[in-house]
């Protein structure tokens, strides 16, 4: 169940006559919570130290903020005992928990939780602020009248008419450089006048009279003060001097030191106490740091501050590449560039510009057109000139030029590659990404975007190991060769890859299958090769795992679509299983590595290494399951889940309904749940299977996730909350109850949210997702029971495309290949996500795509197609078809054929899937809070109770709601 973080509220200390006798009381060493009617209290485990009167509460190292009706208060952690009462409209409680802010209305005041004295003044604000390594938190009341605290209560600024506030300053003598430190201040604005503390003793550093601080929010780090004085604005620094008089109407600070200034007479530029350009301009600006302008009515002048130099241009210029200034000459309007510091580059000879930003051309007289340099480029005058430009790829990183009927190729990195000539053609190769040249002559070359030419048929050496190397193109293949002898000592192949350095496999992809070579070059795979799962960018198209120094993978006979798995150790591979598997995958507990082997029929055999020996632990299991940070495997077979070690050993014989890890925070032995299958009830085992408690439990939970307020308490000696019918209740590792109390005491008041597509929660993602969760679709489909995802898509598929539903896989695949609906392809052993888009492509327009596959998964992305993987426990248990057939009939019910048969499917309790079952829990609101933000569910009794109503209900609207959403389709 989704959790949120919950606070609570007012106290009542209990009498003893308010002990609730438990199984085995314990003392807490902090108070923790408990449940009443849905309300929070908390308890000592001996006793109920508040009644369950909070609605929320949060944790802090020392106490608990509460919330009652909306109005918060605080608790002590140790003894329950109230700080203060739930009164307050918010509290802050700053580490280390000494000093609690508390606001009521629009007033704020501090607490002292050490001596409970609340402080008579009331601030108009309250606000924690790191200050210095020697006070990284401090506290800011303010108002008319202001103080500043530290965390433990201590006054460093006494009450003090006017407003506190904090100010980051940097050194004097580090304005205008990069990486400079700053220091944070308290300054005190009050009868115009301000006052600046220092860091440290907090003593006052100066005050200046007549003058108002002039906030610096939002802007760039500076050594000074901006304040108004008389209505004009000066900056002070940090010894309460102006090093800049309040003469000017605006200042404003800038990068690199720069402060903007508005005068009388117009605008000008200041830094490091020097007035660099008077307030006389129309406007200024700091193109980079050494460099600044000025602009006047009609010319824009750039000023090096370094060379002390400046160049003056018609108003409308623009720098480039730092230094460099395209822009018109003021005498004769032509266009040039000149090096600011220096002179022309470009004679201003030009009398236009053209293009944008990344491909500025300079025009002559007579109208050819030459490109300016860009940044990787050394700034010139352009040497070749033509008509028209063109981008290819659209970008311009390569650009195709045309002169008259010549043309030629341009880098924006490398500048011109190609001249224009006669009977030269340029094309962009989208499948490829590359730019193609066929000259005159009719050779062809290709480019990359870095403007390299791309050589595929040239051979290229790739070092493995000390012996060997790969050697080949792309074009041609790739061969293993001696380094020595430089002899070819392997077949070719489309590609070699190195597994890793602890395994030493030299691994050459052949299609389908993969043949293993050693490091010296030795050929492993003679009779039995590799088989390769499908590419992903997530994983290596084969999985090789290291178990006690041997090697572990899949292997495949020449003969045989079945799978063994196979050990390599000692230069020799060899069998360890037989080949009568479809699949095999690498699973790991905390410690441990085993294999999940997948039989024909859907079910799995566990191989682990027993005493050195890879051996068959568990046969025909129906799931496995493994959780992070334990060294368990829960294992399925039959209708019950035991507890098995990594080895495949037995640990538990209770044939379970279900199984469920129960962590119980970093550091502490966590518990298992199961629930027994013929009662429901659940109970505790140990990780060693041995249980622990009798099934008599509705429900078990981690304590963290009842109350995920607690996440980082280690104190609990009670990590698990059981749930009864009429009990809440603490466990502790052992499984002994620690602390009980009633969990209703009267019946709770439930109430429903309208049930609609939009008011419904994910009704409408649900059909999107995953149609099947809520439509049947009738006739002709197949839904045959006790097969794979697998054959049940297939069968599926084969009725679409008007098939037999016997056909296979591959029967179905040769006719989407032999229709051009997917491409044909000879290392395809299963359908792919891009095989998938292209279907669905066919299924939404009737037409076979004619997209490239970038466009393909482009297109497929905006229809929200692309299933989102990752992790490697994911791809430990995903289900490739049941992917596949979801996206199938999220597909078919886009289009008429499939709206035809689509049917909404009537719900049972009996037969709720989780989609189903949170659909309609979200609907469900107990005393007044929404599901999701209930800390436990309902008794089992009201929960069925309610999931009627509401069931009822639906299949009432199912039909309709369907007939709406398809409509708006």
């Amino acid at each position: 169940m989704k959790k949120q973080i919950m606070t609570a509220c007012t106290v009542l200390l209990l009498g003893a006559s308010a002990w609730i006798p438990t199984a085995q009381a314990a003392n807490f060493s902090t108070i923790q919570p408990y449940i009443t009617d849905y309300k929070f209290g908390f308890t000592d485990g001996t006793k109920r130290v508040t009644q369950p009167v909070y609605d929320e509460f949060s944790r802090y190292a020392t106490y608990t903020v509460v919330t009652k009706a909306g109005k918060k208060g605080i608790l002590d952690n140790k003894t329950g005992k109230e700080m203060t009462p739930a009164i307050w409209d918010n509290i802050d409680l700053p580490s280390p928990g000494k000093i609690a802010i508390v606001q009521k209305g629009g007033w704020f005041q501090y607490l002292d939780l050490v001596t409970g004295k609340l402080s008579a003044t009331k601030f108009a604000g309250g606000h924690t602020i790191y200050l210095s390594p020697a006070h990284e938190t401090v506290i800011l009341m303010v108002g008319q009248t202001s103080m500043l605290l530290d965390s433990s209560g201590k006054v460093l600024i006494p009450p003090t008419a006017g407003k506190l506030s904090m100010v980051q300053l940097v050194d004097p003598s580090q304005a205008g450089k990069e990486d400079t430190k700053t220091v944070r201040y308290v300054l005190r604005s009050a009868s115009k006048q301000v006052t600046l503390y220092d860091p440290v003793t907090f003593a006052p550093k100066f005050t200046l009279k007549n003058a108002e601080l002039i906030p610096n929010e939002g802007g760039p780090d500076t050594a000074y003060l901006k304040v108004r004085s008389g209505g004009k604005e000066g900056l002070v620094d940090v010894t309460g001097k102006y090093v800049l008089a309040p003469n000017y109407n605006a200042l404003y600070f800038w990068n690199n030191g720069y402060v903007r200034v508005e005068g009388p007479k117009g605008v000008g530029l200041w830094r490091n106490g020097k007035m660099i350009a008077e307030p006389q301009y129309a406007d200024v600006g700091i193109p980079s740091g050494d460099i600044y302008s000025t602009l006047t009515k009609d010319s824009i002048t750039y000023h090096s501050i370094s060379k002390g130099s400046s160049l003056t241009f018609k108003k409308g210029a623009e720098v480039l590449q730092d230094r460099y200034v395209l822009g018109q000459d003021v005498k004769t309007g032509l266009y040039g560039i000149a090096e600011i510091g220096g002179g022309a580059v470009v004679p201003f000879v030009y009398p236009r510009v053209e293009g944008p930003p990344a491909a500025r051309l300079l025009v002559r007289s007579d109208g050819k057109k030459g490109l300016i340099p860009s940044w990787e480029q050394k700034m010139a005058e352009p040497t070749v000139w033509f008509d028209t430009l063109t981008t290819l790829g659209g970008s311009y990183s390569m650009l195709a030029i045309q002169d008259g009927k010549k043309i030629g190729l341009y880098s924006e990195t490398r500048g011109l590659l190609l001249a224009p000539e006669e009977n030269t053609v340029i094309t962009y190769d989208q499948k490829t990404n590359r730019i193609l040249v066929k000259a005159a002559d009719g050779t062809t070359t290709a480019y990359g975007f870095d403007g390299k030419v791309i050589v595929d048929t040239e051979e290229k050496e790739r070092i493995l190991t000390d012996h060997l190397a790969v050697v080949g193109n792309l074009e041609k293949g790739y061969v293993l060769v001696d380094r020595e002898t430089k002899e070819p000592i392997s077949k070719t192949y489309p590609d070699f890859y190195m597994e890793g350095e602890d395994k030493k496999l030299i691994v050459a992809l052949d299609g389908k299958v993969a043949d293993l070579y050693t490091p010296e070059g030795e050929l492993l795979t003679r009779e039995i090769q590799i088989p390769l799962g499908e590419p992903s960018s997530n994983q290596a198209p084969a999985t090789f795992t290291m178990v006690d120094g041997v090697v572990y993978t899949a292997g495949v006979k020449a003969d045989s679509d079945k799978w063994a798995l196979v050990s390599i150790k000692n230069g020799q591979l060899l069998p360890v299983s037989e080949f009568a598997y479809v699949n095999a995958s690498t699973r790991n507990t905390a410690k441990s590595y085993f294999f999940t082997l997948g039989r024909p029929d859907g079910t799995s055999d566990l191989w682990a290494v027993v005493k050195g020996e890879m051996t068959r632990q568990v046969e025909q299991a129906i799931a496995v399951q493994t959780v992070d940070g334990l060294d368990r495997v829960f294992i399925q077979k039959g209708t019950g889940w035991d507890v098995y070690s990594p080895e495949g050993q037995r640990l538990s014989n209770g044939n379970y309904g279900s199984l469920k890890y129960l962590s119980a925070g970093v550091g502490k032995p966590g518990a298992i749940a199961y629930q027994d299958a013929k009662t429901g009830g659940w109970g505790l085992l140990n990780i060693d299977g041995k249980q622990l408690t009798a099934p008599a439990f509705d429900h078990l939970y981690p304590g963290a996730q009842v109350f995920p307020q607690l996440w980082q308490d280690t104190s609990s000696q009670s990590p698990f909350v059981f749930l009864t019918k009429q009990q809440f209740g603490y466990l502790d590792q052992n499984g002994q109850e620690t602390f009980q109390t009633a969990f209703l005491t009267k019946k709770p008041t439930i109430t429903y949210r309208p049930l609609t597509i939009q008011s419904s929660f994910s009704y409408s993602d649900i059909i999107r997702q995953n149609p099947l969760e809520l439509v049947a679709f009738d006739k002709p489909y197949s839904w045959p029971e006790g097969v794979t995802s697998e054959k049940r898509f297939f069968a599926n598929l084969a009725l679409y495309i008007n098939l037999p539903k016997e056909a296979g896989k591959e029967e179905v695949l040769a006719e989407l290949i032999g229709k051009g609906i997917i491409k044909a392809d000879d290392t395809r052993s299963d359908l792919r996500d891009e095989d998938m888009f292209a279907l669905s492509y066919y299924m939404e327009t009737g037409q076979i795509s004619q997209m490239t596959s970038s466009q393909l998964w482009e297109w497929a992305s905006k229809r929200g197609l692309v299933i989102q993987r990752g992790g490697h426990n994911y791809y430990q248990s995903m289900d490739l078809y049941a992917e596949y057939h979801q996206l199938f009939f999220r597909e078919l019910l886009h289009i008429p054929a499939g709206q035809k048969t689509a049917q909404a499917k009537k719900l049972s309790v009996a037969t709720l899937s989780p989609a189903q079952k949170n659909m309609l829990e979200s609907l469900i609101i107990v005393n007044g809070k929404a599901w999701d933000q209930l800390p436990l569910p309902l008794p089992k009794e009201d929960w069925t109770k309610a999931m009627n109503t509401l069931i009822d209900q639906y299949n009432k609207q199912a039909p309709q709601m369907l007939a709406n959403y398809l409509k708006q389709q």
